[in-house]
Parts: C-alpha cells; sequence; structure tokens
C-alpha cells in the first residue's frame, strides 16, 4: 500500500474447523452449507493433489463479508480448512488462480496460489495475495499495486487465467452490462484489449458475477468459450439467474455464435456459479457449483432462510442439438445412505385414479422415466410426475405438462398465501419428440434440484421441508401415462 497504513499488518485469523472444533460450522447436508453464518457465493474451485478446494464467501451479521475455504476428496463431503489471512485491509476476495508452471515468484517447491482482490472504494483498484501452503496462509504483495484503465462502473467479478495460446495471462473484469477482457505479462501491468456485452440481448438487474472456460464439444471436439454471467434479476421465472454463452476466444476478444443467452438453470434459484478452473491441467472433469439464492424472497418478503446452501456439484459437457450448442448438466456421483434400501418402480401405468404412493426420508434421489411414444394419440396424461408432502401440510409438485410442453416445479402454498406477489411457479419449456421423458430430482430438506432429458433441462427450487419424512405421489392426470422405470433413494 502507498499511504500509512501501509505499516500496519492487521492479521485476520479465520479459523474453520481447526484443533477441537471439528464440522461444528458445517451443516450435515448433501449441499454445502454453514450453520452459524449465511453464505453468499462461492469464488473459486480448484484441485491440488486430487483434492477439491472451494473458496467461498459469507456473512455474519449481514453485512460484512469474510471469505473462508472448504476442501474435498468427492465434492459432496466438505471439511473446514482454516486460513491466516495477512492484509492491510479487509479485501473484497474475487479471483483465485493456481501457478501451475512456475510463472511467478510466488511459486517455489509447490505452485503457488495467487488470489486477486478488489477496492469497493477505489475503481479498477486491484490488491494481490499469494499463498505458497496451498490456501492455509495469504499474504499480500504489497509491492503490487493494480490500476485497471476502462472502467466507469465498479468491479463486481473477476476472472483471471493463464493462456497457453498467447503465453500471457488473460483477466475478465465484470462492470456493469460489460465484460472487459485484460492481457499481462507479469501479472501486475494489465492491458485493455476488448468487451462483450454491448450486443446481448437481455440486459436486466444487475450482472454480479462472470465465468470463463474452455469445453470440448461431445463428438466433434471442437473447442469452444463458455461465458457464463449471473443477474440478480431477469431470469426466465423472474428473480436471479445464470445466462451463459458459447463462442470463440482467441487470447484478445470474445465472439459468441448468439446474443439471446441460454440459461443454466431454467429455475430462478441457481445463482452465482463457479466452474472448476483449469480442470484440463489437472485432468478432471469440468464441474459446476453455485448459490441457490432468489432475489425474488426479499423484494415479495416471502419466507427465506437465511441459511443459504451451495447447490450439487453438477458434471458439465457440451453437445450439440437442435442446431445449436448446449451445456449438459448432472449431479455428481451421491453417497447412498447404508441403512436404507433403494425402492423400485417398473411397468405402472398412471392415471386420475390409479397413483402411487411411497414414503423417505431426506435427502434422497429420484429416477424416473416414463414412455410417451403415445403422445400424439389421445389418452396419454396431459401432466405427470411426482407430488412431494408432509405431515406439516407443505407440498411441492414436480413433473412434465405433455400438452403445453415444459417441465416444471410448483409451489401450491405460495399461491395460496401470498397470491398478490409471485405464483411460485417454475418451468423450462421443452417441446420433445423422444419416446421417453426422465427425470432425476434431488431433494433434501431446503431445495429440489430436478435434470430432465438426460441433463439438457434444469429447474432448480430453494424449499424448507419441516422435518426429514416426506410422502411421494407418482401421478398422471387428464389421462394415463406409463412409468416404465423409477427408483428412490435416500442418500447420506
Amino acid at each position: 500500500m502507498k499511504n500509512s497504513i501501509a505499516n500496519i499488518i492487521l492479521v485476520l485469523i479465520v479459523f474453520f474447523g481447526g484443533s477441537g472444533c471439528g464440522n461444528k460450522n458445517i451443516r450435515t447436508s448433501i449441499h454445502f452449507s454453514l450453520q452459524d453464518s449465511a453464505l453468499t457465493k462461492p469464488v473459486e474451485i480448484i484441485c491440488v493433489d486430487d483434492v477439491y478446494h472451494l473458496y467461498y464467501t459469507y456473512s455474519i451479521d449481514g453485512k460484512s463479508k469474510k471469505w473462508g475455504q472448504v476442501e474435498s476428496k468427492d465434492l459432496q463431503h466438505w471439511n473446514n480448512v482454516p486460513m491466516r489471512i495477512e492484509s492491510a485491509t479487509e479485501n473484497n476476495i474475487k479471483s483465485i488462480l493456481v501457478d501451475w508452471s512456475y510463472l511467478t515468484k510466488y511459486s517455489n517447491e509447490k505452485p503457488g496460489l495467487i488470489a486477486f482482490c478488489s477496492n469497493d472504494d477505489k475503481s479498477g483498484e486491484l490488491s494481490l495475495l499469494f499463498s505458497h501452503d496451498n490456501g492455509l496462509t495469504w499474504n499480500e504483495d504489497s509491492d503490487v499495486s493494480i490500476l485497471l484503465d476502462g472502467l466507469s462502473d465498479p468491479i463486481m467479478d473477476l476472472k483471471v487465467f493463464w493462456n497457453d495460446n498467447t503465453q500471457k495471462w488473460n483477466m475478465l473484469v465484470l462492470s456493469g452490462y460489460q465484460v472487459q477482457f485484460y492481457s499481462s505479462d507479469d501479472l501486475k501491468e494489465w492491458e485493455y484489449v476488448s468487451r462483450f456485452g454491448d450486443d446481448v440481448y437481455l440486459k436486466s438487474g444487475e450482472w454480479t458475477s462472470v465465468d470463463f472456460f474452455p469445453m470440448e464439444v461431445e463428438k466433434t471436439g471442437v473447442i469452444k468459450w463458455i461465458l457464463t454471467i449471473s443477474a440478480d434479476k431477469g431470469s426466465p421465472n423472474e428473480g436471479s439467474g445464470v445466462q451463459y454463452f458459447v463462442g470463440d476466444y482467441d487470447g484478445f476478444s470474445y465472439v459468441s455464435s448468439h446474443n439471446k443467452p441460454k440459461w443454466i438453470d431454467h429455475g430462478s434459484d441457481i445463482y452465482q456459479t463457479v466452474v472448476l478452473s483449469d480442470y484440463y491441467t489437472v485432468n478432471k472433469q469440468p464441474v459446476l457449483i453455485g448459490s441457490i439464492y432468489n432475489s425474488i424472497y426479499q423484494k415479495f418478503n416471502l419466507p427465506d432462510d437465511a441459511q443459504t446452501e451451495f447447490s450439487l456439484v453438477r458434471k458439465l459437457s457440451l453437445i450439440e442439438k437442435f442446431n445449436d450448442l448446449y451445456l449438459i448438466q448432472q449431479p455428481t456421483n451421491l453417497a447412498e445412505s447404508n441403512s436404507a434400501s433403494n425402492t423400485f418402480i417398473s411397468g405402472i401405468e398412471l392415471a386420475d385414479q390409479k397413483q402411487i404412493e411411497e414414503k423417505a426420508q431426506l435427502p434422497i434421489k429420484i429416477d424416473l422415466k416414463f414412455n410417451v411414444d403415445n403422445r400424439l394419440y389421445l389418452g396419454m396424461a396431459e401432466v405427470f410426475g411426482v407430488k412431494i408432502s408432509n405431515d406439516n401440510g407443505q407440498e411441492l409438485i414436480v413433473g412434465y405438462q405433455a400438452e403445453r410442453r415444459y417441465f416444471f416445479i410448483s409451489d401450491p402454498s405460495i399461491q395460496k398465501n401470498y397470491p398478490d406477489t409471485w405464483d411460485g411457479f417454475n418451468y423450462a419449456p421443452y417441446v420433445t419428440n423422444e419416446p421417453q421423458v426422465d427425470m432425476t430430482l434431488i431433494i433434501d430438506q431446503k431445495s429440489v434440484e430436478l435434470f430432465a432429458m438426460e441433463g439438457l433441462v434444469g429447474v432448480s427450487r430453494k424449499f424448507v421441508f419441516e422435518g426429514d419424512v416426506v410422502d411421494f405421489q407418482f401421478f398422471g392426470k387428464n389421462g394415463s401415462i406409463s412409468l416404465q422405470e423409477g427408483k428412490i433413494t435416500e442418500l447420506k
């Protein structure tokens, strides 16, 4: 730092876990959440020596933000990692990278970790922190003061990475309704090279986070670059959401194949996602994690649990379908409960007068396959799926509207108790010509995540269940539908 406070080092010691603390701050669930703090967003996920490290920000009092770290070997069970942060200021963490090629002074026996932090009071000013011990200790490099040109709005988010093709460091800066691209030889001096956002079709609310990564198109092997932008408004079902673009990047400018965004999730509750950094370098599959949050709850003063959780970690792939390119998402492998047996259903015809009821303990996974090969004939159910309820009168309905062609998650309690606010209905249009409709639901005490059509369609919803035991009713309405395969798995 250039001023007098440069001589005063404020030592911030953040312990999550630590000696004698165990995992008391992590809530037991298939989703990562904290018991005594409110998660705000994932910042970065990296993998070092086959261990995944998730960096995130959180708030204790609802105002000040801090950052923490957890680690996992299976992307489901997370352990606290104590961090010691030595810095002249409370830094607003934006991006973390690993110096895999030992290109900087921050690497010695192991690749160094480098964090970029913004100064909220000074537009375009960044500070740099580094770690020699896999993120246990962080120190600020007081000799580095980065000032970016060309910014008229505050920095909302960053993404920094090494580009092998250009042999330079690249930085994306999200500011206002623009993503600006910068290039550097040394991580200190940055040159503005281009921007993206002028021609984007949808600009609503505030753009709050960004990520950028290459992906190989399945079957063809063509490399495309995915740009994700989170916004607190404007999702297909109102509220928060994450839009993504597929395009080409030459190390200087990004050209998207489309200006109208596609959506990571058609539900309104997936927000501020990040993808495993440098997954190609560490020979891992690309995976994504985000916040389960929706700004609409605050807008209408709807009941909301302040203890935010993150989404399931999702495996990503990029496919060509309908003459376009789409991201496919599937949940990573989830550990099954040792004490519970799976429930299997097959070859059942569902109709108005014939439904199937089951009971299970949360968290659970439900896999369903319906035969829709007779959709052109009279008599097929207009709506089919599963109704989830409990003894406290709570109810959630998940399914497919075959007549109007969309997947949906419906919360009747919102429509009943808050009729003048929001209908509580999330849907994702999908016109199918396949003989089957498949759905995978992951349900725990705080959310429902739907993956349909082998991951092409995603709809997620925050929903707080009171109690662990729920009832399931598999149904077909206004006609009949064949449930070819069904499986209910209790998770741990």
